[in-house]
């Protein structure tokens, strides 16, 4: 049971076509303009693909531009942090531990 897309010849419009059976006659008209003047058109198809084989496909310029924006804006560095951290050694007693 396929679903058929045709597009208008007249307004550019594309109208999905559900045939139960493959031999059945179709009369199919444009559902914006009501225009039998249709031609069939291939649509892609989907398939599932895991967020590590999308990682895979990705182009390794893709890479070197992310390391580049990285490395030229100073608040995604996470190291930045780390200069605003007091050491252990130089914090306040916090006192006794709380019971719960």
């Amino acid at each position: 049971m396929p679903i058929y897309v045709y597009q208008c010849n007249r307004c550019d419009v594309r109208t999905e076509v559900f045939v139960r059976r493959i031999s059945a006659e179709r009369a199919v008209s444009c559902e914006a303009c009501g225009s039998a003047d249709l031609e069939r058109v291939f649509t892609p198809f989907a398939i599932y693909r895991s967020e590590l084989q999308k990682l895979e496909q990705l182009d390794p310029k893709y890479y070197q531009k992310v390391d580049q924006a990285i490395a030229n804006t100073p608040e995604a560095d996470p190291m930045r942090h780390l200069a605003r951290m007091t050491p252990f050694d130089a914090a306040e007693d916090p006192g006794a531990p709380i019971k719960f």
